[in-house]
């Protein structure tokens, strides 16, 4: 069962910017930078108290994240559901018949999963379910990906 919002992520042109902005006006503070697969995408997340955002920046002009940015100028992408067990929270998805990006999750660098619902399944928005290993420090962490 889906415990609280994880995140809000966020397609902007540039995080750096985006991170200056939010921390400028809300108080909020970097927690982890990571690389996204192939180098196509930097993701830097935020916290101000309970609220965290994830910031997504294409690197290239491929790529989800790149398309989203072109066709809509950027904003909000989806929300994200924090859970103990994403493997139960899909299979409970798959039998009620909605539409799955991913069937089977996502491996994260840092250990954690995510899997995405189709936003025709939730009234026209793209849910992401994660499953942390731990959760995210206060401030101060970089991973990168290959």
């Amino acid at each position: 069962m889906v415990r609280k919002i994880d995140h809000i992520g966020i397609v902007v042109k540039d995080a750096d910017e985006a991170m200056k902005v939010y921390s400028e006006m809300f108080g909020f503070e970097v927690v982890e930078e990571m690389g996204g697969p192939g180098g196509e995408s930097k993701t830097v997340l935020v916290r101000a108290g309970d609220i965290i955002l994830e910031f997504l920046q294409p690197l290239t002009d491929e790529g989800s994240f790149a398309r989203f940015l072109k066709e809509r100028g950027g904003g909000l992408h989806h929300v994200s559901f924090a859970t103990n067990n994403i493997q139960q929270e899909l299979k409970t998805l798959k039998e009620q018949g909605r539409k799955l990006i991913n069937e089977e999750p996502m491996s994260l660098p840092n250990g954690g999963k995510v899997a995405f619902v189709h936003p025709s399944a939730a009234e026209n928005v793209l849910i992401e379910l994660v499953q942390r290993p731990q959760p995210l420090p206060d401030k101060g962490m970089s991973i990168k990906m290959a």
